[in-house]
């Protein structure tokens, strides 16, 4: 409970001008004119309005002292954080060299979507390059691979896999190079050969080497019907490496044969390839919210102890602990070091810290000692050093949450690219932190002192590190079946509604930074996992009867958004706070739900159906999905039937 704050005086204008009249009744008697046109009356409102402000400032004191105990306590205002995105860029036409997008590109939205344009700028270099297919293999599962030469194009149709294709055979295709985040466009020319299969279901995935193991690419549009007729394959391909196949080195891409499921009908027959080539058409690549400045001149030094230089541009997003500075001298620039704290610095280490709000930089102070010698934390430049930063990013805030597709306005001039667009919403965009806000924190500062040795005290601390994540869950050892090991479970902020799994999960960056800054803090011997939690996706499947007159399909998109919500990360659950973890989920509760939908006369029968969030491989209907500790529910598209009046 927060302490009331005191009210050193709380007299305010009238209460002035009142006791100033009756003050003038008795000293000055003569004068009976305290109409307010009097000049008298007009002299004594000008200096209760001067007191009132007086006694204004004089309440702001507490505060003023609350702030500067912060202060000695080492606490600043947190610095904001900036939204991230999946920015998609899509070349005009295939290139025979290659295209590079680098680091800074900024891509905005457009002029009438928002009052002002949001800018984002990529967060490292993207190359889109230029690949062809040097070689094809066929391997039946368990067998030897079958070479095609394509150095003059395939001579006669060649079978992709065994004659009656089982799950395990596999068809590879090598390009000449790597396709790291890139798109790769396959062009197929195939006979209808693979009969028996669902052209819109076929069984088969692709996969790409990633030089340790085989993973599944994502598989963005296939035209070709499952390999049986002419058209596209379009894969977007996140890790790529060269490795040595049948004798041949190239980059490796696969299809393989898989299990059918459910209902599901298998090839009866190979697809046969008449002929194929590859081509990059795009790629992708992680952007923030936020401006990257690169190579700024800070200013020149004047050799005094604890001087303080001012950034061009402010605040600075978090997780930016790792800056350095470089400084002038005669043997050339010298690295500096950030640091968050002049404490326990020797004289001679070149360290600096920065305040990421107001965007100040200082120099290590000279400090008295108690037998009257001076000490510096930390060295001073020479006077007359140049101060420069190679790179820093400022800007972020919550204007930079936007939904998918609304940042479509290249602002850096790139030759060959056709469209630019976020193919997920941009999240983890926060604030700075306000003084309020500080304030209320300070109780729970000073208990945990800087350390972890609580649960409380673990997502205390992950949330100082990343405003950016908006839950956290810690599960000491015994919860996770592994002593001395202590498991904190974060969430980004996401939108409400229906997200995609991609951004549920943090960016590595902030997943790093917070697991150095916990590192500092925790207790010597214990061993501190920073990820995720473990994800399981949920579908409902649902009969229901609406009432006589409504919109069918607004009503069904009311009842699957109503579900969405109701298992949300942040905000599902019976309290709005976030579905719990490690919390069943039942049939009961989903009837709950829909019968609370505007149009739904009643439902009939529900059904949930656990989904694999990395594959979407679907289980089989239940009334009970039960999950671990470290699990957390999120939401698959629902499929419901209307009953027929």
């Amino acid at each position: 409970m927060t302490l009331p704050t005191p009210n050193l005086d709380d007299r305010a204008f009238q209460d002035f001008v009142d006791e100033a009249k009756r003050m003038l009744q008795r000293r000055a008697p003569e004068w009976t004119d305290n109409n307010v046109a009097d000049p008298g009356v007009t002299l004594i409102e000008t200096f209760a309005f001067m007191v009132d402000q007086l006694v204004y400032r004089l309440n702001q004191v507490p505060n003023l002292h609350y702030i500067k105990f912060l202060e000695l306590l080492g606490e600043t205002l947190r610095p904001p954080g900036a939204a991230y995105t999946t920015m998609e860029f899509i070349l005009t036409v295939p290139q025979k060299g290659d295209v590079l997008i680098a680091q800074g590109t900024e891509i905005s939205t457009t002029r009438s979507s928002l009052p002002s344009p949001i800018t984002f700028s990529t967060d490292e270099d993207l190359t889109l390059v230029a690949v062809d297919v040097k070689s094809l293999l066929s391997q039946p599962n368990g067998g030897s691979f079958t070479i095609i030469d394509t150095s003059s194009g395939l001579n006669s149709d060649l079978a992709a896999f065994s004659p009656t294709p089982v799950p395990g055979d596999a068809f590879f295709i090598g390009l000449t190079r790597p396709a790291t985040n890139c798109i790769v466009e396959l062009s197929v020319d195939s006979r209808i050969d693979g009969i028996g299969v669902d052209p819109l279901r076929p069984p088969r995935v692709f996969e790409a080497w990633d030089g340790q193991a085989w993973y599944p690419v994502e598989l963005i549009s296939d035209t070709t019907g499952g390999l049986n007729r002419q058209g596209t394959i379009d894969l977007f391909i996140a890790q790529h490496a060269m490795s040595n196949l049948g004798g041949i080195d190239a980059a490796w891409l696969r299809c393989r044969v898989v299990p059918v499921e459910g209902d599901q009908p298998g090839y009866k027959a190979s697809p046969t390839i008449h002929s194929l080539s590859a081509d990059t058409i795009g790629g992708r690549v992680v952007a923030s919210h936020c401006a990257d400045i690169t190579n700024e001149t800070i200013g020149r030094t004047t050799g005094t102890p604890g001087e303080a230089m001012q950034l061009s541009r402010y605040p600075l997003v978090s997780e930016q602990d790792n800056l350095t500075i470089e400084v002038s001298s005669p043997d050339g620039w010298v690295v500096w070091d950030r640091v968050a704290t002049f404490a326990n610095q020797a004289p001679d280490a070149r360290v600096f810290t920065l305040d990421s709000v107001f965007g100040t930089l200082r120099f290590g102070p000279l400090i008295r000692m108690e037998d009257g010698s001076a000490r510096t934390f930390g060295a001073t430049p020479d006077a007359g050093a140049t101060v420069r930063i190679a790179r820093y990013r400022a800007g972020g805030g919550v204007s930079g949450n936007l939904d998918t597709g609304t940042l479509r306005l290249l602002r850096t001039s790139i030759p060959f690219i056709a469209r630019v667009q976020n193919i997920v919403p941009a999240i983890g965009g926060v604030d700075a932190e306000s003084i309020d806000d500080l304030k209320a924190r300070a109780a729970l500062v000073v208990r945990s002192r800087d350390r972890a040795v609580s649960k409380g005290d673990f997502e205390l601390l992950v949330h100082r590190a990343a405003p950016s994540l908006a839950r956290t869950k810690c599960l000491s050892g015994d919860e996770v079946g592994s002593p001395g090991t202590i498991l904190v479970l974060v969430v980004p902020d996401i939108p409400d509604g229906r997200v995609p799994f991609e951004v549920l999960r943090p960016s590595q960056e902030i997943l790093d930074a917070v697991r150095d800054f916990i590192d500092e803090r925790r207790l010597v011997g214990t061993t501190v996992r920073i990820e995720p939690p473990r994800y399981l996706g949920v579908s409902v499947a649902a009969r229901v009867a609406l009432r006589p007159g409504v919109n069918s399909a607004a009503v069904l998109n009311e009842a699957d958004m109503a579900l969405a919500n109701f298992v949300h990360p942040l905000r599902g659950g019976y309290d709005g706070t976030g579905w719990p973890f490690g919390r069943d989920i039942s049939i009961g509760d989903v009837y709950g739900v829909l019968q609370k939908v505007p149009g739904i006369g009643y439902v009939d029968v529900a059904r949930l159906i656990p989904v694999d969030a990395v594959t979407g491989q679907r289980a089989e209907p239940t009334d009970r999905i039960a999950i671990e500790p470290y699990d957390l529910l999120f939401s698959i598209a629902s499929d419901f039937e209307v009953l027929a009046k």
